[in-house]
């Protein structure tokens, strides 16, 4: 048996704070065989999460444990970007309380409690990685 996060924070069904060999069972169990397994990170690509298909999927391990979920949602450009960061707030927010800010002309949400009992479990944004307009749905780190 192991210790769970402090309030039992999750990504699906999966304990954020596992240990690697635990997580790593979780993680296939919860969304099938990874694309590549190695001892920092367990990736997924054009995996489905909340009825919305992410193109890549990262769960990053830091001192042998679970610390970090990222799912990226490829987008044409920004203004696409935005409205799928919009989608993905209305579907989380019927689960969690959400709150919403404004930086740098997209809003932005955090939800859910982190597992260290202050701040929040994650966030759903929009970003600018390798030249491409994503939404990201982040966990972590923590």
């Amino acid at each position: 048996m192991y210790a769970q996060a402090d309030n039992g924070a999750k990504v699906a069904t999966v304990n954020i704070g596992s240990p690697y060999k635990q997580a790593l069972t979780d993680i296939k169990t919860e969304f099938g065989e990874p694309t590549t397994i190695g001892k920092q990170s367990v990736e997924y690509k054009n995996m489905t999460y909340h009825d919305f298909k992410f193109d890549l999927v990262i769960f990053k391990f830091k001192d042998g444990k679970l610390n970090e979920a990222r799912f990226f949602m490829r987008a044409k450009n920004k203004l696409s970007a935005d409205k799928k960061v919009e989608a993905l707030s209305r579907e989380l927010g019927k689960k969690y309380s959400l709150s919403e800010d404004y930086e740098d002309g997209s809003y932005f949400y955090k939800g859910g409690l982190s597992p260290k009992g202050i701040g929040h479990l994650f966030t759903i944004s929009v970003a600018k990685r390798h030249g491409v307009w994503d939404a990201e749905l982040t966990y972590g780190p923590f």
